[in-house]
């Protein structure tokens, strides 16, 4: 299939949904939109704020479940907003904060940025920025000095290793204690030992009040209401979100680091076609169950808690850079794409489903040349 009959492809995924209302919400679940259709636009700040509403909101709902002895089912789902809010404080808000792209003052960034990493316990503010901004995305891009790529590596899916031996890595490392351990120090020790010195007094003053809310709520309820939301579940979520961001192949010998950004990124749409017409009795009946489940148990918890934001069109951040519109990634991607269709170019590259994400992921990076050797290289998880 040409790029093209892909993109038509897409468009034709995301028309299907016209047969259901509300398409401002279909626009966000799916995070493609309808080509023509004029959606609210947002701001950074509107966006910082859900986050943090979902993030401090889903720890307090999980808290007033468990004193309450209410349902799981809504502990399962005060805990969903909780990871869903850190994510989106690290991989949406802190991530276009370190681009200078939530206020116009740098200095703004920079408190906001140091503030939210505190809370969340990741990485401060300028150590992120120069990974993130001046390696990531500039020439270390697609080679073994991106530490994004070597932490893919060095966890196991390697050029030559079979996709379905890749499955099997990615499952062991989503519950290997040794890998959550690791990742849980490096948090603690960005925050504490490779830090300046404000920043660590940050982040002890932020444990003390912790251990204050431990002591108070009890040490299971602590538990479960905060502390495995931000680090096992959390980690479980960021480690689906780097093995899918990129396609994870070194940048060939000539080949431009534009040209790396546009061939190794793609749109991780969440949804798919909606049912036939026409269908009827139980066949009816297998088509619509079997759409409405997906969407729920897939795409939906995909969409909260892997692709938050403007993640699910991260391929359009590697173009625009340190565009303030990200909260509108969504309506901008489409838009460049329309323009390159109306000049007979085709550079876009859209996926929907994370489970065929992870595959088509894999699968490239199972067919590339082999690499240099990994041990030892440097890497990071944030």
């Amino acid at each position: 299939m040409t790029l093209r009959e892909q993109l038509e492809r897409s468009a034709a995924i995301r028309q299907s949904y016209t047969r259901l209302p509300f398409q401002g919400f279909w626009t966000w679940l799916t995070g493609k939109e309808l080509h023509g259709r004029v959606s609210r636009p947002i701001n950074p700040l509107e966006s910082t704020a859900w986050a943090i509403a979902l993030f401090l909101g889903g720890m307090a709902a999980s808290v007033v479940v468990l004193l309450s002895a209410a349902s799981d089912f809504w502990l399962l789902l005060s805990v969903t907003l909780t990871v869903s809010g850190a994510r989106y404080i690290v991989a949406t808000v802190i991530h276009h904060g370190v681009h200078h792209a939530v206020f116009r003052s740098e200095r703004a960034n920079l408190i906001l940025c140091e503030l939210l990493s505190t809370l969340t316990v990741v990485q401060p503010f300028h150590a992120y920025r120069q990974f993130h901004v001046y390696e990531h995305h500039g020439r270390d891009f697609s080679t073994m000095e991106d530490q994004d790529l070597a932490a893919i590596y060095m966890l196991g899916l390697r050029p030559g290793v079979p996709v379905e031996r890749m499955r099997w890595i990615l499952l062991w490392q989503c519950v290997n204690p040794l890998f959550h351990l690791q990742y849980a120090w490096g948090r603690i020790k960005s925050n504490l030992i490779d830090a300046p010195a404000y920043r660590v007094a940050m982040t002890l003053a932020w444990f003390s009040a912790l251990a204050g809310v431990a002591h108070v709520l009890g040490l299971q309820v602590f538990l479960i209401s905060i502390a495995l939301p931000l680090t096992v579940i959390y980690q479980i979520c960021s480690l689906l979100h780097l093995v899918t961001e990129h396609a994870w192949v070194l940048r060939t010998s000539g080949q431009k680091v534009r040209d790396s950004h546009v061939k190794n990124s793609h749109g991780r749409f969440c949804g798919r076609m909606l049912p036939a017409h026409g269908l009827s009795g139980i066949r009816w009946l297998r088509a619509w169950s079997g759409w409405w489940a997906e969407h729920l148990l897939i795409h939906l918890t995909a969409r909260l808690l892997i692709v938050q934001g403007s993640l699910i069109v991260h391929d359009w951040h590697h173009r625009a850079g340190a565009d303030r519109g990200w909260p509108n990634a969504i309506q901008r991607r489409e838009a460049d794409l329309q323009n390159e269709f109306a000049r007979g170019v085709y550079s876009y590259t859209d996926i929907w489903g994370i489970h065929h994400v992870i595959d088509d992921v894999m699968r490239r990076i199972s067919a590339a040349p082999a690499a240099a050797p990994v041990e030892g290289l440097r890497y990071r998880l944030n």
